[in-house]
């Protein structure tokens, strides 16, 4: 599967909801859990507000700043583009006459006065079609499959220069920026991370200035893009050798993570990778901690260009199809030990999963 294959969904979607013209906007922002439906159907990545104006036999890609011109035409699939100053005015020109039925997708992710303009352009007949939009291109192209791994392999390339570089006495930004640019070094063109370090952790949060302590539990999630494909895995590590109920509690976490992992296959529900995680901790008599408000999700889709399925939560039951990726992470407090991360990026094959990451979650030591 490809672009033009997308574009071809899309236009089916089009032709079923009686629309003659989709603008498909973005707002440039570059979120881990924020859809961005230009580069859904472009490959270009843009950096300030766009639109992509797609029709049954034609398309056209509209970005801003002006500045754009030379690189959109570099990275667009679309091969009608342009770069211009005002978003807004530059749509008026692009607009066909009166009586053709409009749609669009990703609009009120826009600013407020560039909706409200916008609006008054399209007028009241332009619909929303953002739920079957996603639900028509929650697929990955073989592309972006290949950027996934590349990034999760870039993710666990982070975690192991964590075990080598962290130790007592060391600040945990210092720790997050010396990740953060190993991991651009090996090609990360963004990242999302998480850092935070106690004995014991109610959570996992952005880093502080805290120094490093001997006994400390070190939460990392590690979320690099590669090339605007995201892949998160999410990593428990001990400063010095951990205590024995901290690896059996976090042995725990990694069953429930591998039985999640296990009911992904296509046509099962997000909720059933949820119930299978939720299984496992309940056996074990944390039940009560499985539901709200102590847990609210399982996982979550992956961005930049679509986050289907969602959050892996028990009341989600969108239902898997092959090349969907989204990570598996159990993440959960424990009385015991606190907080602890665990997690993996998927993607649903035609038969089963494949675990994007090439090792599985373990508990990690670094020098004490």
């Amino acid at each position: 599967m490809n672009l033009s294959d997308r574009s071809d969904a899309v236009r089916k979607l089009m032709a079923a909801e009686g629309v003659d013209l989709l603008l498909a906007f973005s707002n440039g922002l570059h979120a881990i859990q924020a859809p961005d439906p230009v580069f859904h159907l472009s490959g270009y990545r843009p950096r300030d507000e766009s639109a992509l104006l797609l029709a049954a036999d034609d398309a056209h890609l509209i970005a801003t700043p002006a500045a754009e011109e030379e690189r959109v035409r570099l990275r667009s699939a679309v091969t009608n583009c342009v770069a211009v100053k005002d978003l807004s005015a530059a749509l008026g020109h692009f607009l066909p006459a009166p009586g053709m039925s409009l749609a669009t997708v990703g609009l009120a992710g826009l600013r407020h006065d560039v909706v409200t303009r916008i609006d008054a352009l399209l007028g009241k007949q332009a619909k929303r079609l953002d739920d079957p939009f996603h639900a028509a291109t929650a697929w990955k192209t073989e592309e972006e499959i290949g950027f996934a791994r590349r990034a999760a392999w870039i993710a666990e390339e982070g975690f192991a220069h964590l075990l080598e570089i962290a130790r007592p006495g060391m600040k945990e930004c210092d720790l997050a920026v010396a990740l953060k640019l190993h991991m651009e070094a090996l090609g990360a063109d963004d990242n999302f991370l998480l850092l935070s370090a106690l004995p014991h952790n109610k959570n996992v949060r952005p880093s502080s200035d805290r120094r490093l302590e001997p006994g400390d539990v070190v939460l990392a999630e590690l979320t690099p893009t590669y090339r605007g494909q995201f892949a998160q895995i999410c990593r428990t590590a001990s400063i010095g050798a951990p205590s024995p109920v901290l690896a059996q509690k976090y042995a725990l976490v990694v069953d429930a993570m591998q039985a999640g992992i296990r009911a992904v296959r296509p046509g099962a529900t997000v909720a059933d990778v949820c119930g299978a995680i939720d299984a496992v901790l309940t056996e074990a008599g944390y039940g009560e901690l499985c539901r709200p408000p102590h847990m609210r999700r399982r996982g979550h889709g992956l961005g930049f260009g679509s986050t289907v399925p969602g959050d892996v939560a028990i009341d989600n039951h969108w239902r898997l199809e092959p090349d969907m990726i989204f990570v598996v992470h159990p993440n959960q407090y424990l009385p015991e030990t606190g907080y602890l991360l665990c997690g993996e990026p998927v993607r649903v094959t035609a038969s089963g999963v494949e675990v994007l990451s090439s090792r599985l979650a373990a508990l990690g030591v670094a020098a004490g």
